[in-house]
C-alpha cells in the first residue's frame, strides 16, 4: 500500500489597530462619502456580523484557557474569520461541517455566506469618513500547483484577495515577499508578521487589518501624568492620559466599570472594562458571553467621569491550531482534511493558523 504525502497550507491573519490620542489637527483629509447601511435591509449581514462575534468570544475563552495565565492577549477576531471563511470555500465533507460550526455560520449556505462577507467587507471600510480601515486578503499558492480556479475565483470575488504565486523552494525569499506585502497593507506597521514557513508549504492565505481612528473626545498631551498601573504582573510604571470630567458612556457592576471611547462619527469604539478591587480580569472574562455582552453594550450611559487610560503598545503573535482543534476543527489540521475543493488531485491539511 502506498501513501499520498500531506502537504501544508498556513493562515496568516494580522490585526493593526492605531489611534489618536491628542488634539485633532486643524487640517482634514479629504474624506469619501459613507455609505448607509441599515439591517432592516440587509439581515443575512446582520445575521453573519453576530455569527462573527459569537466566534469572537467563543475563541476567546478557548485562548484564555489555552495562554498562560498572566500573558497579555491581542486578537483581532474578525481578521482570524475572514482568513477561515476564505478557507473554508475550498473544504468539503467533515471538513467543512466542522469549520462552518466552530466560525457558527453554519445556518448560512455557502452562496448566503459569501454574498454576505462581501457587503461587509466593502461596507466597513467606508462607514465613517473620520477613520480609516483597510482590509486586505491574498493567497499565494505554490508556483505551478493545481489549485482550483472555483476557489480563486470564489475568494477573488466575494472577499477582494488577490492571488500571487509564489516560489516556496526559497523560503526566506517567500517569507520577505509576504512579510512586505503585509507592511504594505499596514502602512508600514507590522513589518515581520511571518518569520517561518513549514518546509512542504504549498499556501498561504493572508488577511491584514489596519485601523487608525481619531477619539471624539480627545486626550490632551499637557494632562498626561507619570503614575502606577496595576497589572496582573504587579504595579508598572507608565504615563497615564487623562481626561478630567468627561461625559463618556459608562456603566458598572459589582465586579467592573466600564467606559466606550468612541472613534470618529461613534461607528467604532473602544469598550475598556477595569475590574474593581478584589476581582481580577479573569473574573470579566468569566462572565464574556454572547449574552452578557448584548446586556453590557446596552448599558452604557452618558456620565461625568474622571478618566486615566495608561499608554501601551503591543506586539503579540499566537498559533491558534490548538484552540481551533479543541473547538472542534479537528479535521482540517488532520490527515483527515478534505480541501478537494480548494486543490486537485492532491492531499493538504492546514498546518497553522498565525495570528
Amino acid at each position: 500500500m502506498s501513501y499520498l504525502p500531506k502537504f501544508f497550507f498556513s493562515l496568516l491573519a494580522c490585526g493593526l489597530l492605531s489611534w489618536c490620542a491628542c488634539q485633532k489637527e486643524d487640517t482634514d483629509p479629504v474624506e469619501p462619502d459613507p455609505v448607509q447601511f441599515s439591517c432592516a435591509d440587509q439581515p443575512t449581514v446582520c445575521q453573519l456580523s453576530a455569527a462573527n462575534g459569537n466566534f469572537a468570544i467563543d475563541l476567546w475563552q478557548q485562548v484564555t484557557k489555552d495562554e498562560a495565565e498572566d500573558n497579555n492577549i491581542f486578537l483581532s477576531p474578525f481578521s482570524i474569520s475572514t482568513a477561515l471563511h476564505m478557507t473554508l470555500n475550498g473544504a468539503d465533507a467533515m471538513t467543512y461541517e466542522q469549520m462552518e460550526t466552530v466560525l457558527r455560520t453554519e445556518v448560512f449556505s455557502q452562496q448566503a455566506r459569501n454574498e454576505a462577507f462581501q457587503t461587509l467587507l466593502t461596507t466597513l471600510s467606508r462607514l465613517d469618513p473620520h477613520t480609516q480601515l483597510e482590509l486586505a486578503n491574498s493567497i499565494w499558492p505554490k508556483e505551478g500547483y493545481p489549485v482550483r480556479s472555483t476557489f480563486l475565483e470564489e475568494n477573488a470575488t466575494y472577499y477582494n484577495s488577490e492571488v500571487i504565486p509564489i516560489n516556496f523552494a526559497d523560503l526566506p525569499a517567500a517569507i520577505s515577499q509576504v512579510n512586505e506585502w503585509i507592511s504594505d497593507k499596514t502602512n508600514g506597521l507590522i513589518k515581520n508578521a511571518l518569520t517561518e514557513l513549514p518546509s512542504h508549504v504549498v499556501m498561504l492565505l493572508v488577511n491584514a487589518i489596519y485601523f487608525k481612528g481619531e477619539w471624539q473626545v480627545a486626550f490632551d498631551p499637557e494632562d498626561t501624568y507619570a503614575s502606577e498601573f496595576q497589572s496582573a504582573a504587579g504595579p508598572q510604571a507608565v504615563d497615564m492620559m487623562h481626561l478630567p470630567e468627561a461625559r463618556l458612556p459608562y456603566f458598572q457592576t459589582e465586579i467592573f466599570q466600564a467606559v466606550d471611547l468612541a472613534y470618529g462619527d461613534s461607528i467604532f469604539s473602544m469598550s475598556i472594562f477595569v475590574p474593581k478591587p478584589g476581582y481580577d480580569v479573569h473574573d470579566i472574562s468569566e462572565q464574556l458571553t454572547a449574552a452578557n455582552w448584548d446586556s453590557w453594550i446596552n448599558s452604557f450611559q452618558p456620565t461625568h467621569i474622571d478618566l486615566s487610560l495608561p499608554k501601551f503598545k503591543m506586539e503579540y503573535e499566537i498559533k491558534l491550531k490548538k484552540s481551533l482543534v479543541t473547538m472542534g476543527m479537528t479535521e482540517a489540521f488532520s490527515d483527515l482534511a478534505d480541501f478537494s475543493r480548494m486543490i486537485e488531485g492532491r492531499s493538504v491539511k492546514i498546518d497553522e493558523v498565525i495570528h
